[in-house]
């Protein structure tokens, strides 16, 4: 007895041809179930770095010139700024600024900070420190001080300015490559 086409099954090349379907269908769900899981980890992390950020904005925002320029970070009202330049992060331009103050957690940025910060255990950057602490890796908090609307002294000295610009870099490393955040505000005298 004789079986018709309709009963005598697959052939090799068909079953090939299946698996090979199956293969590309499988691989594609596959990688976008671990691209999802990286865009989900990388949001996470810039997620902490902007939560960051803010506490830096936060813990700034109830100081007065005083307490912000003599107390918390070690600058005489006759201070100028001067040219600062942070490194590169990959991706971006270096940023640079022409009449700033820096501060940061990072030895690479501030090899020797001001003596009131580095032998302060209470100030912010130690606060801030211990804020990156486990949550993002290689972590540094970096803040620019840059005085504006002096209209008694040029280059802007920090005690006659009426606004201080504040930026804040939140950097960290993340799959092999730098990433960062960057918060900024404006405090008026």
């Amino acid at each position: 007895m004789r079986r018709s086409r309709s009963q005598a099954g697959y052939n090799l090349v068909e079953v090939i041809i299946a698996l090979a379907v199956f293969g590309i269908v499988a691989i594609t769900i596959f990688t976008l179930f671990v691209m999802g899981r990286r865009n989900i980890y990388a949001g996470k992390q810039a997620s902490q770095a902007v939560a960051i950020g803010t506490q830096v904005l936060e813990d700034l925002a109830p100081l007065n010139k005083k307490m912000i320029y003599n107390a918390a970070f070690g600058i005489a009202d006759t201070d100028t700024g001067a040219a600062v330049a942070l490194p590169r992060v990959s991706g971006s331009a270096a940023p640079s600024f022409a009449n700033a103050k820096i501060r940061s957690t990072d030895p690479a940025i501030i090899a020797s900070p001001p003596a009131d910060i580095s032998t302060n255990p209470t100030g912010f950057l130690t606060r801030w420190s211990g804020l990156l602490t486990n949550k993002l890796t290689n972590a540094s908090v970096t803040l620019i001080l840059i005085p504006s609307q002096d209209t008694t002294n040029s280059p802007e000295q920090f005690g006659t300015s009426q606004l201080l610009q504040l930026r804040v870099f939140v950097r960290w490393t993340e799959t092999g490559r730098q990433r960062e955040v960057v918060l900024d505000t404006v405090k008026a005298y």
